[in-house]
């Protein structure tokens, strides 16, 4: 999770993430967070709420959870992996037109939604 620790991400995204660019963020990947710092796996430097308004600059749009979404989600074709929320993710994107930025490499080289896949980057001197 780079939201606060920038510099995990490759030159090229960060360019993409400017101010001056509207980002979309599917609700289940806040949701994904939430549930993962509750079980722990997810430790952050503050209380959750304040984590998030942090996290969400004014330029990330969160996108909702909506019925089109829904059925996106069940129609995926061959999609690789059994997570409904990864499902709910990759239909966001497709139901919006917009790439999905991930780091997960369960969905490398899935061709049915524009995905572009980065690896973070582990120490400042690659960045």
């Amino acid at each position: 999770m780079a939201a606060l620790r920038e510099q995990t991400l490759p030159k090229d995204i960060r360019s993409m993430m400017t101010a001056s660019e509207t980002l979309g963020l599917s609700i289940f990947s806040v949701w994904e967070v939430a549930k993962k710092n509750q079980m722990g796996k997810l430790p952050l430097p503050m209380d959750l709420p304040h984590w998030f308004k942090a996290a969400l600059p004014h330029h990330v749009n969160v996108l909702p959870l909506i019925p089109d979404i829904i059925v996106e989600s069940a129609r995926l074709p061959d999609f690789p992996v059994n997570d409904p929320a990864d499902q709910l993710i990759v239909a966001t994107a497709r139901i919006h037109k917009l790439t999905l930025l991930t780091s997960d490499t369960k969905l490398k080289g899935y061709r049915h939604a524009s995905i572009h896949y980065f690896t973070p980057v582990m120490d400042k001197e690659n960045s």
